[in-house]
């Protein structure tokens, strides 16, 4: 019994002592403002210096792989044996597996057999071309893309065709009316020089279409009215064909356009005359052909003198399907490559901090396998769609991070993004400001002593904060070595020592 008396006499002094450490920190919290005395040995001072200050975010994840390059089959062969693994890295010209040599014979065999007949349908094509290009249907001509000198099939590559004819005798205008309209209305389309009666044709999404005879000069691209019965006025669109058709050219250069815009051609008349017209398109075809099957022999004569399958470029393998002795199809999947020239790491960014994060900024990047180095990487991309957890919703941001040779897929790592920055501020340790009343304090030390000072923040990070208002440059201002909260738990943690070597002692 006497034992245990002295015990929750230990206990109530530990609350007592307790409380008067929480009734310390209150007290050191709310008389900052009237310290008047020397720094007390928890304090120090610090200039008020000018510099810059940077607020960053930082987002953790992952690499992943920012180039893959899957590999096919080009013949059906029998592989031997398969040399390589999946997370190999190789580099070009490396030797994944052998192929069985009779396979590759069989495929040479075949593909000789083929180029004895293709050669046997060249011999006997037309070469003859044609020095005009006629028009394929009768219509008006909308569109003239080719000139003199041009190659035609550039001119295809790049507009689909040398010319536009208009080839159901009709145009159109697309546009959204400003009132109710119907189909098979009839309505006035009006533009320069004249005035065309049209009828609606059909409607999508409250888009209508209106169609009038192609049987004048019209421009298309011509910007037109179109008015209802009562020349209240429906919408305006532009000319447009209502069934374009483009004519295409398999080989020459032009030498002459001999129609114009919004003349008629009937077909089989002639549009244009050209040069180089040596050989015609289906001949051309067969030559191509004929270079594509040559190059695959070519290969496989190689192959036949090595049977090995090598790495067609650098790179990380992965989902690597060949297998010792089995039969690998054409055009089947047999490896993909990850590049190493560049990764991924997409990282999550608390939606606080995501505004100040954009295209094209540097992240700097420590990697978990070695955190003493630091790399550089780029902001790629922004997810538009966050995710919450936990009540905090985050979006992910995909930076790029340049090939290292000892990176590795699925490797951890840190990113940090600087999202504001400023230049030639006035800069104060962040412990040294203090909060009195709601007003934000810098206590300023003189040689008559200290002053609080109210001041002004601007940008604030986790070790300095910018002051806009309050302070100069070369101020010594007081920063508490530790924080009063600290203090605070600091004799509460002391109070707990004693309590438990009372307990000790008592027991």
């Amino acid at each position: 019994m006497k034992k245990r008396k002295k015990k929750w006499l230990g206990k109530g002094l530990v609350l007592v002592l307790l409380a008067a450490a929480v009734g310390a920190g209150f007290y050191l919290y709310t008389h900052k403002e009237e310290q008047e005395s020397p720094l007390s040995e928890n304090m120090r001072t610090e200039e008020v210096t000018r510099g810059t200050i940077r607020i960053t975010t930082e987002g953790n994840g992952s690499i992943e792989a920012a180039e893959e390059f899957p590999v096919s089959a080009d013949y059906t062969l029998k592989i031997d044996t398969v040399l390589a693994e999946n997370g190999d890295v190789v580099q070009e010209g490396d030797v994944l597996a052998t192929v069985d040599e009779d396979s590759v014979k069989e495929q040479i065999s075949l593909l000789e057999n083929s180029l004895s007949e293709l050669n046997a349908a060249i011999g006997v094509a037309d070469r003859s071309g044609s020095s005009s290009l006629t028009s394929p249907v009768s219509g008006r001509v909308k569109r003239i893309f080719a000139k003199e000198d041009d190659v035609l099939t550039d001119v295809v590559a790049e507009y689909g065709g040398v010319m536009e004819l208009s080839a159901d005798e009709r145009l159109k205008v697309e546009f959204t009316p400003t009132k109710s309209i119907k189909l098979g209305d009839i309505v006035t389309v009006s533009f320069p020089g004249y005035e065309v009666e049209g009828t609606v044709l059909s409607e999508e999404d409250g888009v209508y279409t209106v169609t009038i005879p192609d049987d004048s000069d019209y421009m298309v691209d011509t910007e037109v009215t179109v008015t209802d019965e009562d020349d209240s006025v429906l919408g305006t669109g532009y000319l447009q064909s209502n069934h374009p058709y483009l004519v295409e050219s398999a080989y020459g250069i032009v030498d002459e356009i001999n129609v114009e815009i919004g003349e008629w051609a009937d077909s089989g008349s002639t549009l244009l005359t050209r040069r180089n017209y040596s050989y015609n398109g289906d001949y051309l075809s067969l030559l191509d052909d004929r270079d594509e099957l040559m190059q695959k022999l070519q290969e496989l004569r190689a192959l036949e003198d090595s049977c090995k399958l090598c790495a067609e470029r650098g790179g990380i393998v992965s989902e690597l399907m060949l297998q010792d002795g089995a039969v690998i199809a054409a055009d089947a999947p047999m490896y993909r490559l990850i590049s190493t020239d560049r990764f991924w790491l997409k990282t999550q960014i608390d939606e606080l901090d995501i505004p100040g994060v954009r295209e094209g900024q540097t992240a700097k990047i420590v990697f978990d396998a070695f955190d003493d180095e630091e790399y550089e990487g780029k902001v790629e991309k922004i997810s538009a769609l966050g995710e919450n957890v936990g009540g905090v919703t985050k979006y992910t941001v995909t930076i790029s991070v340049p090939g290292i040779e000892k990176l590795r897929t699925a490797m951890s790592a840190t990113a940090t993004i600087v999202i504001d920055e400023k230049d030639d501020v006035l800069l104060v340790p962040v412990d040294a400001v203090q909060t009195v009343d709601g007003q934000r304090c810098v206590t300023v030390v003189r040689e008559d002593g200290q002053e609080s000072v109210p001041v002004t923040l601007g940008l604030v990070n986790n070790t300095q904060a910018e002051v806009t208002e309050g302070l100069s440059e070369g101020d010594q201002v007081a920063v508490l070595g530790k924080s009063d909260f600290e203090i605070m738990m600091d004799m509460m943690q002391q109070s707990r020592s004693q309590f438990a070597g009372g307990d000790e002692q008592n027991d």
